[in-house]
């Protein structure tokens, strides 16, 4: 029993010596950053194809009006921009887009308002979106002179930005 205690003190003597000599660092993390909205969701196909079919040249005034189904489904309270762009325009229109057919456009037509829709790449700001947001159209075809027989082909890209 005589050296149990002798011992006992001497690791209680080196273990308040490793104490005292002991050396604290502290680390902080900050955590951060911001959580935004998901964007809409197109539910029409990101690909549509308006056919006129085939039409005589002398009736295009009086050609059926095609639509355009473009739709969205948006988180509640959503802000976007839509622009529609076509491959051309005719002189002097922002409403008129032209085809590789001379003399012959076509127009489109917004659903919600029957408002011609500006094909040069204007952006329309649209906000407190939710659910689903209808951005159909009609396209209607349009003589600007004389024309001939033979087909005819254009396009018209429309982007969406999330704000």
């Amino acid at each position: 029993m005589k050296s149990a205690l002798p011992l006992t003190a001497l690791l209680l003597t080196s273990l308040v010596s490793q104490t005292v000599f002991a050396v604290t660092d502290s680390i902080t993390i900050n955590v951060s950053g911001t959580l935004t909205r998901p964007p809409c969701t197109v539910t029409s196909s990101k690909t549509l194809n308006v056919n006129f079919g085939s039409l005589r040249y002398d009736q295009i005034d009086s050609a059926p009006v095609v639509a355009v189904p473009v739709t969205l489904t948006c988180p509640n309270n959503s802000s976007l921009s839509v622009s529609v762009k076509s491959s051309g325009a005719v002189s002097g229109s922002t409403t008129q887009a032209s085809t590789d057919k001379a003399n012959l456009a076509y127009t489109l037509t917004l659903n919600s308002d029957n408002s011609a829709v500006d094909i040069t790449g204007a952006k329309r700001t649209l906000t407190k979106q939710s659910g689903t947001v209808d951005l159909s159209m009609k396209a209607k075809l349009v003589a600007t002179g004389a024309l001939s027989e033979g087909a005819f082909k254009a396009s018209t890209m429309i982007s969406i930005e999330y704000l």
